[in-house]
């Protein structure tokens, strides 16, 4: 029985989020490269949604997706709304940005339409593919993965992870994940198909943490409690009973989304922050979330994804195009994205140094005085 003779490409990338999508988008578009996108899903499960900034709008322009983006009928977002600090609301219009307003996202939608377009575009995205094995050749890696029980055997000179806060495959090359706290979302949809909620997302800090709460395009609304994974554990059995004491605690929350319907069971995702180092190397890069993720209070989401998926594109095609330079480049990247966890970690000590009603609660506790 002969072994099976390994697909060769350029450029693989693992993952299919927005920082895969970006990446394969920007070389298909700017480069002659071989793309393939190993995604472990098939896009056909929820995401918690998330606002997209107007900002992140010349992004999807330089992708070539902005068209199609506007075309398929994502929610406006007008403002963003928060009770921090004291029981008051207030709102942060986007339509005074200059910008526009945003958009709520149906993520998995979005990240599928992502993935579509790349593959339009001449890279070549392969679901329900998990990446099993990862060896250093002289001239680039030697991959195996499993799709649907079957068997790929992939050669590349380059290696993309967009595997998110996993970051498996940098992990799996020698990098090494630095965790800064133990943050998770306990989440849930609620229908909203026979009520009007408002256009705005909203964000309301409660003793155990804070909520978060924006209307999604299919007629539902999400809800997030962002909590500390030992918190949840250490105080109660159940997840039920740990989100609905914190619900009775945020009067704005509960005013949106007590009289709803739940729609499904209550799911749990880390959302701690956390940085790759290196976050790239001779023959691979780090983008999305695993080269830097963010607490979701900094906004520093899909837009992120977008931008540093595009800069790992350019990364992985100076590779070929510049070897000599690409040390430098490297660097750079390396450079840029610990300069903007470090002003990460300023603001996000600014952000929740601003609520002082819980001081004396372990989860405000850890982010005040660490």
């Amino acid at each position: 029985m002969h072994a099976e003779v390994p697909r060769t490409l350029d450029v693989v990338i693992a993952g299919g989020g927005p920082a895969a999508c970006a990446a394969a988008l920007t070389l298909r578009r700017y480069t002659g490269l071989s793309v393939m996108l190993l995604e472990q899903s098939d896009y056909d499960s929820d995401k918690v949604g998330e606002t997209l900034s107007p900002g992140a709008l010349p992004l999807l322009e330089y992708l070539g997706v902005a068209e199609a983006f506007r075309a398929a009928g994502f929610r406006p977002s007008y403002a963003f709304t928060a009770a921090w600090g004291d029981d008051q609301v207030q709102a942060r219009d986007f339509l005074f940005t200059g910008r526009g307003y945003g958009w709520h996202l149906d993520r998995r939608r979005f990240d599928k339409g992502l993935a579509s377009a790349a593959g339009a575009f001449g890279a070549e995205p392969v679901l329900n593919a998990r990446l099993r094995q990862v060896t250093r050749e002289d001239d680039g890696w030697r991959l195996k993965a499993t799709v649907e029980e079957h068997e790929l055997a992939l050669r590349c000179r380059v290696l993309i992870d967009a595997t998110g806060r996993s970051a498996w495959l940098a992990r799996a090359v020698g990098a090494k994940k630095q965790r800064h706290d133990r943050l998770v979302g306990i989440a849930t949809y609620h229908d909203a198909s026979a009520t009007s909620v408002e256009a705005c997302s909203l964000v309301e800090s409660v003793p155990q943490g804070w909520w978060y709460s924006a209307p999604v395009p299919d007629g539902r609304v999400v809800s997030v409690l962002m909590t500390d994974s030992d918190l949840l554990q250490d105080n109660h059995a159940s997840r039920t009973a740990f989100w609905q004491a914190a619900l009775e605690l945020a009067p704005r929350t509960r005013a949106r989304i007590g009289g709803l319907d739940v729609l499904e069971p209550l799911r749990v995702w880390p959302a701690h922050s956390q940085w790759l180092e290196p976050c790239c190397g001779d023959g691979w890069v780090a983008a999305g979330d695993a080269a830097a993720a963010f607490d979701p209070l900094s906004s520093m989401g899909i837009g992120y994804a977008l931008s540093t998926g595009i800069q790992a594109a350019r990364l992985a095609a100076a590779h070929f195009t510049n070897p000599a330079g690409a040390p430098l480049q490297r660097q750079a990247y390396s450079d840029d994205i610990r300069h903007h966890v470090d002003e990460y970690l300023t603001l996000k000590r600014g952000y929740y140094g601003a609520e002082g009603r819980f001081a004396g609660e372990p989860f405000w506790a850890r982010r005040q005085n660490g």
